[in-house]
């Protein structure tokens, strides 16, 4: 994995990506000095100033597992009030109102 952006890996903008040294979803990675790295589609490079552009990893469709992001998030922040803040009942109520507001949130 390390060796995946040898300078022979990286090319010029002056050589643009072909559709076929895209990744699946039609993608390369595009670099531009003071910005980094981004990803974009292999005929357009948006951001002024790019430079180069390598090949990106294929897309695969995995949904994030939003169950444990949401329950690692609230424990997190439940522990910022003193231990013993709420009982159980207040718990429950606000890890409620909490799920709900990461599900508009991200809706």
């Amino acid at each position: 994995m390390a060796n995946d952006l040898l300078p022979e890996n990286v090319h010029s903008v002056d050589y643009m990506p072909t559709k076929s040294q895209a990744n699946n979803k039609g993608n390369v990675l595009w670099y531009a000095k003071g910005y980094g790295w981004y990803l974009g589609y292999f005929q357009l490079p948006y951001i002024g100033g790019t430079s180069h552009w390598t090949y990106a990893p294929d897309d695969l469709n995995l949904e994030p597992d939003t169950v444990d992001t949401v329950r690692n998030a609230f424990e997190a922040w439940i522990k910022t009030f003193p231990e013993g803040a709420f009982d159980t009942a207040s718990t429950a109520l606000l890890k409620l109102g909490y799920v709900g507001g990461w599900k508009r949130g991200n809706a």
